[in-house]
């Protein structure tokens, strides 16, 4: 027979008005330091003319720890059953009285008082620690005696579910939907609770501000709606947050170890409500930042300014925009382009004007900032902390060096994909290197071998000789 367990209140009042025995399953927090959480506070009656009292609470226990396993965090919930002689001696839970005043100030004490000891006592906390190892075996209800690593882990458990319930103000139920963010790094699921807001936010402040950086993420980044919290989600929700150990204060920390690389079962559900390839254009920094609603930095709203007047050139709106910092290297370039389309310019035409500002925009974010997808060639040559790729390996100081003096380096393996190249030049004026077949005739090409630069000189080719055939011709 299936436990039956009843929220029904006129349950409660048959019971309590039976003049005979019967059973109250009860639930509660104790201790007086810390709120309470209300869904702790549990009443129901267990009927012996429909089943088991024990097989009822059992049922009970079974689903609150069920409940406990997917939530916010773990309720320092005791669960117990008592057994009554008389039904009709104990106070009456009344309707103008709470579960949670009725246990704790009426119910309690009565028991207390009278002495009564329950029939199977628990705590909700100390049985998930237990089912989370394999050394430690409940008995009635309660622990057995632990040993002093077995007393720490339980301690350690205790203090976090604390931890936890603070962190979400005494709630332990997760309000839905969650928020997913993949990065090259892995998923990052956030609650849509204060606190889980303020960090989706705080992710999205930090992911802006460092978009133009060389080493920021290269994307894509991805955000999802998740509308069920798996057994798999549950301990990573929120998991970047934590209180700084110098001044109590909560921050977040969006470093790699955070990140889950785990595939979800259930990822096939979720509804992705954003994506950003990451590319450092001016299009996609603006949509990241009106998606997330974050201010961009002064420096940050300049690249992005200029990183459109090289995209898409001439915009009035930005060359006259107060706040962009190079608003006066541009202002000249309203007047002559207005000349132009008005047909006044004794000068260049229009497509060389445009031409000419984008240069100077370039100019600017390539000697004056350091963004990535936009970094002179010396720049990226001379940072080692950017692997520059030689036939899958990363090129070394004398190679880097070699190609930024000019050189021409001859390399056996420059890509997979295309065989034939095995020479390479630096092309200052492209802002790259380039692989070639074969160098221009008259310049001197040169190799690495042994961590030196050295002159190149191409293999011979071996002559194969081929028999000759001395039998007479038909």
């Amino acid at each position: 027979m299936a436990a039956y367990i009843s929220d029904d209140p006129k349950l409660l009042d048959e019971l309590f008005r039976k003049d005979g025995e019967g059973y109250l399953l009860v639930g509660y927090e104790t201790g007086k330091e810390k709120p309470h959480v209300e869904s702790s506070y549990m009443l129901y009656p267990a009927d012996p003319d429909r089943q088991d009292p024990v097989y009822t609470f059992m049922a009970l226990f079974s689903r609150e720890t069920i409940k406990a396993k997917y939530a916010a965090f773990v309720p320092d919930t005791r669960l117990e059953i008592y057994s009554f002689p008389k039904m009709t001696d104990v106070p009456v839970l009344t309707r103008d009285i709470a579960k949670k005043e009725y246990i704790s100030r009426i119910f309690l004490p009565y028991v207390r008082e009278k002495g009564l000891v329950p029939l199977i006592s628990t705590n909700l906390r100390n049985v998930l620690f237990a089912q989370s190892r394999n050394d430690i075996f409940m008995e009635s209800g309660e622990l057995p005696k632990l040993t002093a690593e077995q007393l720490d882990g339980l301690l350690q458990f205790h203090r976090k579910q604390d931890e936890l319930a603070v962190r979400y103000n005494y709630n332990p139920i997760h309000k839905l939907p969650l928020h997913a963010v993949e990065t090259s790094k892995g998923i990052l699921f956030f609650s849509d609770i204060k606190i889980g807001r303020n960090g989706l936010k705080s992710f999205y402040q930090q992911l802006s501000g460092n978009y133009f950086r060389v080493h920021s993420e290269p994307g894509p980044v991805r955000q999802y709606q998740v509308n069920s919290l798996s057994d798999n989600i549950r301990p990573l929700v929120d998991a970047c947050y934590r209180k700084n150990p110098q001044n109590g204060e909560g921050e977040y920390d969006f470093d790699e170890t955070i990140f889950s690389k785990d595939t979800f079962r259930d990822r096939n559900r979720w509804r992705q409500t954003f994506e950003t390839n990451m590319e450092p254009t001016a299009s996609e920094f603006l949509r990241l930042t009106e998606f997330a609603g974050c201010p961009a930095s002064r420096n940050n709203t300049d690249i992005s300014k200029l990183l459109y007047l090289i995209e898409n050139g001439f915009k009035r709106d930005i060359v006259g925009d107060t706040d962009f910092g190079y608003r006066n290297v541009f202002q000249e370039y309203v007047t002559r382009i207005d000349n132009c389309i008005n047909g006044q310019s004794s000068g260049l035409n229009l497509a060389d004007v445009l031409d000419e500002m984008r240069r100077k925009a370039k100019n600017i974010l390539q000697t004056e900032f350091d963004v990535r997808g936009h970094r002179t060639l010396e720049r990226t040559l001379n940072d080692k902390s950017v692997p520059f790729l030689i036939g899958g390996a990363d090129a070394s100081q004398a190679m880097r060096q070699a190609l930024l003096e000019g050189k021409w380096i001859y390399s056996s393996k420059i890509s997979e994909s295309m065989p034939g190249l095995h020479f390479l030049h630096a092309d200052k004026k492209c802002n790259r290197v380039v692989a070639y077949s074969r160098p221009p005739a008259g310049e001197a090409v040169y190799q690495e071998k042994n961590g030196r630069i050295i002159p190149y000189t191409a293999a011979l080719k071996k002559e194969v000789k081929t028999k000759k055939n001395n039998s007479p011709k038909l």
